[in-house]
């Protein structure tokens, strides 16, 4: 008899479970019902840096549900403006024109194994646009959770999955953080459907991102970017 994996085993129970009423990603790799989410939940935005035509603006664009990538999109935002880059940093939603960016960068939860749809339509949709310009991707997943090789291992799958989504857009790097698990954020149906999914996973609620890592990476970006400057 062949053995069912544990991703087949959550698919398998998501079918029983959560099907009839729709599912998405939590914020990392794994599914929710996605008619449950919580109240008030806030995607980040914010502009900083001193204006002046010598200086590289740059967007910082994210796809969220929970929140955290908005605010690793944030903290990116702050170590480059202390580089001395302008920094727009914003939901992907409220994105209405590239024109006026010398650079962008775009990241995303990871949604079953890749971006979430928001993410990867915006690419899409703006590709002539991005493949003019220096571009950056990174994701947040609860995959990275785990300090070992097979988490790191998944990762890198999802770094490729992503570095390849358009062709003709090429990141100059692609950043890999862990995400949160916080059930507060969540109401209690998608609450009660998470903890039997991490329960299956291994992973304890908790914030896993390391800021620093983010940091140094936000600053790494600039400078490559900035190599890059038409």
């Amino acid at each position: 008899m062949k053995r069912t994996t544990r991703r087949e085993f959550i698919k398998k129970l998501i079918t029983a479970t959560g099907g009839a009423i729709g599912i998405a990603a939590i914020g990392s790799d794994f599914l929710v019902p996605s008619s449950a989410y919580a109240q008030d939940i806030k995607f980040p935005e914010a502009n900083c840096g001193e204006k002046s035509t010598a200086q590289q603006k740059i967007l910082i664009t994210y796809a969220s549900q929970f929140g955290t990538t908005g605010e690793i999109a944030k903290a990116m935002g702050e170590a480059m403006c202390q580089e001395g880059a302008i920094i727009e940093t914003k939901w992907i939603q409220n994105v209405i024109d590239l024109q006026s960016y010398d650079a962008v960068v775009i990241g995303s939860a990871i949604h079953y194994d890749g971006w979430m749809s928001e993410a990867e339509e915006f690419v899409k949709t703006n590709q002539n646009i991005l493949s003019k310009v220096p571009v950056a991707y990174f994701f947040s997943c609860l995959t990275l959770s785990k300090q070992n090789e097979k988490a790191r291992r998944k990762a890198q799958t999802y770094a490729d999955k992503i570095a390849n989504l358009v062709p003709k857009v090429k990141p100059v790097l692609v950043g890999q953080f862990a995400g949160v698990l916080d059930y507060g954020k969540m109401s209690f149906l998608t609450r009660t459907f998470a903890k039997g999914i991490m329960k299956i996973m291994q992973v304890k609620e908790g914030d896993y991102r390391n800021w620093n890592a983010i940091q140094t990476w936000a600053k790494d970006v600039h400078y490559e970017l900035s190599a890059r400057r038409a």
